[in-house]
């Protein structure tokens, strides 16, 4: 999605840490649970550090479960309290490129039913 506005990272993330925050992304969006994931988001920010402490004490049942390096990489990133706010700022901005994109495609489909009876 060339034409998406999306936030500017924080510096310290590697290029793997955005890709990988781009997919959760995606599919917190696919899913339709960005508001739900944004507040969650914002209410947790103060708790971010100790949440990835949590995060590390878990690692080895979870790794069980996921792929361990993107786990890795993801508790690295939330040790900074910015990580939360560009995910949240990420989350709203896919959310925003959806809804254009299904009102375009709303839009599309309702003037070719138009066509459709005008001829």
């Amino acid at each position: 999605m060339a034409n998406e506005a999306l936030p500017a990272p924080p510096e310290y993330l590697s290029a793997e840490q955005i890709r990988l925050f781009e997919r959760l992304a995606n599919r917190v969006v696919k899913l339709r649970f960005t508001v739900p994931a944004v507040i969650f988001l914002e209410s947790v920010r103060p708790l971010n550090f100790v949440g990835s402490q949590a995060m590390l004490f878990f690692a080895p049942m979870v790794h069980a479960l996921f792929a361990r390096h993107e786990y890795d990489l993801l508790q690295q990133a939330l040790e900074r309290r910015e990580t939360l706010g560009y995910f949240a700022d990420l989350l709203e901005a896919k959310e925003q490129t959806q809804i254009e994109r299904e009102k375009a495609e709303k839009q599309a489909r309702k003037a070719a039913k138009q066509a459709r009876r005008a001829r």
